[in-house]
């Protein structure tokens, strides 16, 4: 007979053998590939008849298993994957499967899965506090009669929740947060082993394999952390929700600020309006203070001055936000106006006061300070867009030596003594300058005030949804953490409470209501799907014509680059498009890699 599977890897299709049984959905072959032999997966017989003729059908070579290794919603789920986010069911089953399960491994005795259990079903809870959030998170698994998986977007809030839980559901529960390796490996053995019954974890929990599910809870659901960033490129609150439906389980989404995709399906009122908490300052009344070395000055407030100096002196810790690591955000020649770049990218630098180096933001490569200009040799470099570290010599001015200033960001190495050490230093009161990464610290102080300096930084990217994520990021800082009752935050902008900035005072559903009318009008996501297709190596004119004839609307923002967008309401129309891209037979010229933009 013959048998269709799929072999984990970049092929869409499934491929043909000959063999002496039938073997369950799921389950395990060794089958020849090219000049090797390779793990597969059975997806079940196909209705060809023996072939004659031109070509002939291979022999798998022995079955690995009974039946899946994953269990059966596992397996359909990966499937559904694949098509969904176009990177196939064998790139799906890599990222599903851990690389025991991919690379052959037996497993004896493992337990049969159950079935679904009921009805699918979604609940939304918006609270902005982050401690009634997790209340009803805490319901969910104490009414739940099955397994249950708690997803938070980042490992601290997964150990923060995890501190939380009674001692009684610790006993059959397990903590994960780390990316595959040997120990994931042993600990989705266990799991897959029923030896837990709820699994909390960050995103790489995802595809915890436990043996039921009746409620599956997604944290701070429109987080972007929940976007892969490595290929292939799964969003795991969809993955997450989709195997609530398979399991038919409780689906529960919380957030401080919901998705665009959550709001658009569920239309709902803000619970909580900040009339009060947001104070809004013009930039240009702001004060303009020289930075030595540095063309453009700071700008920063009497009304931010003022109220850090009360802050810090009643005690409480403040945090200045500005998103521009070191002492400037670019370096240039003030005789030939040139702008110095990374000489192993080409992207401009940032001088770093305290390495006394140039370091480029996109690959890390420190150089010396330059004395002179590396295009016209003239002793004249100045920095411009003052940064971190230039604000953080104002802060010290500000409020004198006998109060701390930390400085606080993504590449500041954040160990737990490090955070106990800044906690303790801030007791009193004091000043944290840093990026948004900063924000966290709400969690470990009571923070009275967050001033955002320059507010309009934050939308000024190439995105889509920049607007939507300087708005999350300004509104969870409102409301995060210790100190939320009483916290101000201050917005530095040149536009003061005008556009996107309405909605942190109204409520973030006027802020999608304004946001999801102008997507609907421009045609972008949640309206419609936005798919990048990257790495196309000589096959850019191809990939455009196979769009083309399938009515799909191709956008090429850059002639020079192997990439495409394609825009379309409609997923499956894409995949049958690109689909010729993903056979077997083009193994030689290499496969593109695509990146759908639903939210």
């Amino acid at each position: 007979m013959f048998l269709e599977v799929v072999v984990p890897g970049p092929w869409w299709h499934t491929l043909t053998y000959e063999f002496d049984r039938v073997c369950s959905r799921g389950a395990r072959l060794r089958v020849p590939v090219g000049r090797g032999v390779r793990v597969a997966f059975a997806t079940g017989s196909s209705s060809m008849e023996r072939p004659f003729g031109e070509y002939r059908v291979l022999s798998a070579l022995e079955a690995i298993d009974d039946r899946s290794p994953l269990g059966w919603e596992l397996f359909n789920t990966s499937e559904k994957i694949g098509k969904h986010f176009l990177c196939g069911f064998g790139e799906a089953l890599k990222a599903v499967a851990p690389a025991s399960v991919i690379s052959g491994k037996s497993f004896e005795g493992l337990p049969e899965m159950d079935g679904p259990r009921g009805d699918f079903n979604e609940e939304r809870c918006d609270s902005p506090d982050f401690s009634a959030r997790s209340d009803r998170y805490l319901e969910v698994i104490e009414s739940s009669r099955g397994g249950v998986l708690a997803l938070f977007p980042d490992r601290s809030a997964a150990s923060a929740f995890w501190k939380k839980l009674p001692e009684k559901h610790k006993k059959d529960s397990l903590l994960w947060l780390s990316a595959p390796g040997p120990a994931s490996d042993s600990r989705w053995e266990r799991v897959r082993r029923g030896n837990f019954r709820l699994v909390v974890g960050s995103p790489a929990a995802l595809f915890a394999p436990l043996t039921s599910v009746s409620a599956v809870i997604v944290e701070d659901e429109g987080n972007p952390s929940y976007l892969s960033r490595r290929f292939p490129f799964i969003h795991a609150r969809s993955a997450a929700g989709s195997r609530a439906q398979s399991w038919g389980a409780t689906l529960v989404t919380g957030g401080g600020v919901p998705s665009s995709r959550s709001f658009f399906r569920m239309p709902r009122e803000c619970p909580r309006e900040a009339t009060g908490r947001m104070v809004f300052v013009d930039m240009g009344m702001a004060r303009k203070i020289s930075v030595r070395g540095i063309q453009s000055p700071l700008l920063v407030s009497d009304s931010a001055l003022k109220r850090t100096q009360a802050e810090v002196s009643g005690g409480r810790p403040v945090l200045w936000i500005l998103d521009r690591k070191g002492y400037a955000g670019a370096v240039i020649c003030s005789e030939c106006g040139r702008m110095i770049v990374c000489p192993s990218c080409g992207l401009p630098v940032r001088w770093d006061d305290k390495e006394e180096a140039l370091v480029c933001g996109f690959c890390g490569k420190k150089t010396a300070l330059a004395e002179v200009c590396p295009f016209c040799g003239a002793i004249s470099l100045q920095g411009m867009k003052p940064g971190l570290e230039s604000l953080r010599h104002i802060g010290e001015n500000v409020l004198g030596d006998s109060c701390p200033v930390y400085i606080w960001h993504a590449d500041i190495r954040q160990t737990v003594s490090a955070r106990k050490d800044l906690v303790k230093g801030l007791a009193s009161g004091g000043l944290v300058v840093g990026s948004r990464k900063a924000i966290e610290l709400c969690d470990h102080l009571e923070i009275g005030l967050v001033c955002w300096l320059d507010a309009d930084m934050a939308v000024n990217t190439p995105f889509y949804d920049a607007r939507s994520r300087a708005f999350r990021m300004v509104w969870e800082s409102a409301w995060r953490g210790k100190g939320n009752s009483f916290r101000t935050v201050l917005i530095q902008s040149r536009v003061p409470g005008s556009g996107w900035q309405k909605g942190l005072a109204a409520g973030w559903d006027h802020f999608w209501r304004a946001e999801l009318m102008e997507r609907k009008e421009l045609g972008l996501p949640p309206w419609r799907y936005l798919v990048e297709i990257r790495g196309l190596k000589g096959m850019k004119a191809e990939t455009r014509d196979l769009l083309a004839t399938s009515g799909i609307e191709c956008l090429d923002p850059d002639p020079l680059e192997d990439m495409l967008w394609a825009r379309s309401g409609n997923l499956s129309r894409v995949r049958k498009a690109l689909a010729p891209l993903f056979h077997i037979s083009r193994s030689g010229r290499g496969f593109p890699r695509i990146e759908v933009w639903a939210d």
